[in-house]
């Protein structure tokens, strides 16, 4: 075990260069109290003892949101430890130098519980062979007790002096001086919290009161599954994108039978992981008010989707706002038939070559404009869909802002569609069946993105926006009359542009 533990220790430190979160901690290991308290402007030690508790709250604050520009990441790491049952007692603290050295050394071990997930598995392994009785090792240490984190300690130091890293120090335990709670509550309490950041890091949602109930083999299990499933989920996304030397999926090129089967294992061993947590409903659907757990054919049209951002994001690239290109058909296609795809290769004894003899085909009805075969309701289901899956992957910020309009254009266009097929029988509520869509679509997308609170400002804004475009156009003679159909074109173009206004303004907040 104790070998595991040092292969486990070596592999985190020979892949410290992979994640920016090592350089943030070596930055702050390297700051004393002084240097901290100077980086606060504070005259001397003795103010900040004055208030022990805000000061603590002030430096850890300081050293999570120098290196975390997420908001929400480092109120989550700021709020956690008191989540989870901890707080901090004002009598624990002498000095205002033990204040700041006992608030860099939680927000230190946080980095690191921030970085493990990222440099536990190296890059350069395949996924099927993942060493995850060690990473279950490693977690099992870093959640059982004192005496197995200070276990840890020793593997790192050595691993880090035999690399000739000396000043950096690695401490795996958040909960340090000040912190207080039931001591028959501490051990289950710390494995939580330690799991909770793990999770965090990989940025996959989760439940926390789900979390609570796992006993002390469960959440290790619980909590390396969150890992492999996070590093085989990159690990598909880089074998689609590829890298500066070889991009297989680079338009037009659509990979090769080799390529698509190596995705198809990739695929197998993400499914196997993400099927053992039982606290992220990421890997799951709802159906009539009940999760249900991705089968082989949810996890086939994840993957026709992660090739469909792909080319999708060529064509941003490469074409802009052009939407006539032989590309921009293929990924409609994709995107249209997506179901259907993935329930004919989920029936396939070799699904990768399957998958490539798909793709062939589709890039063949591209080429000659064909259009999927899907209703205007569908594709707008699609559409709203494929939103969501962006955003439970990404936050707001991360998300192209181009990307997102160009998504909310499409639903928008879709709408046009939908009320125009049940003109005849809407007949005089036509235009009232318009709005009600639009505004319900608005919400939905502003839910989605998380910034509910904007839709108060939906209808002013997007009226200001109908205005200024009638006035305009009535100015420049384009204007004679209105039929229905231009009406609902305008109310859907209105809607779209509110939308994307109040979006665009979340962004630049």
């Amino acid at each position: 075990m104790s070998s595991d533990l040092g292969s486990m220790a070596r592999a985190i430190v020979d892949n410290v260069h992979q994640t920016w979160l090592y350089r943030a901690i070596e930055g702050w290991c390297r700051k004393d109290a002084l240097e901290l308290r100077e980086d606060l402007g504070l005259a001397s030690f003795s103010i900040t003892s004055s208030d022990p508790l805000e000061m603590y709250q002030t430096v850890k604050k300081h050293l999570l949101s120098k290196t975390f520009h997420n908001d929400e990441t480092m109120q989550f790491l700021m709020d956690a430890p008191r989540w989870v049952g901890f707080t901090l007692d004002n009598d624990e603290f002498q000095s205002g130098q033990q204040i700041i050295n006992a608030a860099k050394n939680e927000a230190i071990a946080l980095l690191w519980l921030m970085a493990i997930p990222k440099l536990i598995i190296s890059p350069t392994i395949m996924p099927e062979e993942y060493p995850i009785d060690g990473i279950m090792q490693f977690i099992g240490n870093l959640m059982k007790s004192d005496e197995s984190r200070d276990s840890l300690v020793k593997h790192m130091s050595s691993a880090m002096e035999s690399r000739g890293i000396h000043d950096i120090v690695f401490e795996p335990n958040p909960i340090g001086r000040g912190y207080t709670i039931d001591e028959t509550m501490r051990a289950q309490r710390l494995s939580s919290l330690v799991a909770m950041v793990i999770m965090r890091s990989t940025k996959y949602p989760f439940d926390i009161d789900q979390v609570f109930p796992l006993n002390e083999e469960q959440i290790v299990e619980e909590t390396a599954a969150y890992i492999a499933s996070m590093q085989a989920k990159t690990m598909l996304k880089n074998q689609i994108t590829g890298g500066a030397m070889r991009r297989p999926f680079d338009w037009p090129l659509i990979g090769n039978p080799k390529i698509c089967s190596r995705l198809f294992k990739t695929l197998d061993v993400l499914k196997h992981y993400a099927s053992k947590i039982t606290t992220c409903s990421l890997y799951s659907s709802e159906i009539a008010g009940e999760s249900v757990p991705w089968g082989q054919r949810e996890f086939i049209s994840f993957l026709l989707h992660e090739l469909t951002d792909n080319y999708s994001e060529i064509h941003r690239i490469r074409h802009g706002k052009s939407k006539s290109s032989e590309l921009d058909h293929f990924i409609k296609l994709l995107t249209g038939e997506n179901i259907e795809i993935a329930e004919r290769l989920s029936q396939e004894y070799d699904p990768g070559a399957a998958l490539f003899e798909e793709l062939k085909d589709y890039k063949q009805k591209a080429k000659i404009g064909e259009k999927p075969r899907i209703t205007p309701e569908r594709r707008f289901r699609i559409i709203l869909a494929s939103l969501k899956q962006k955003v439970s992957e990404e936050t707001l910020e991360e998300i192209a802002s181009d990307e997102i309009i160009d998504q909310i254009i499409e639903a928008f266009d879709v709408i046009i569609e939908v009320v125009e097929g049940h003109r005849s029988s809407l007949g005089e509520e036509t235009e009232r069946f318009a709005h009600a869509l639009c505004f319900e679509t608005a919400y939905r997308i502003l839910q989605l993105l998380d910034v509910g609170d904007a839709l108060m400002d939906l209808p002013w804004v997007s009226r200001f926006i109908a205005e200024e475009s009638a006035r305009s156009d009535i100015s420049i003679g384009d204007i004679d009359h209105l039929d229905e159909e231009h009406r609902i074109r305008r109310i859907v173009s209105a809607y779209a542009g509110g939308l994307t206004y109040l979006i665009l303004q979340s962004l630049e907040q």
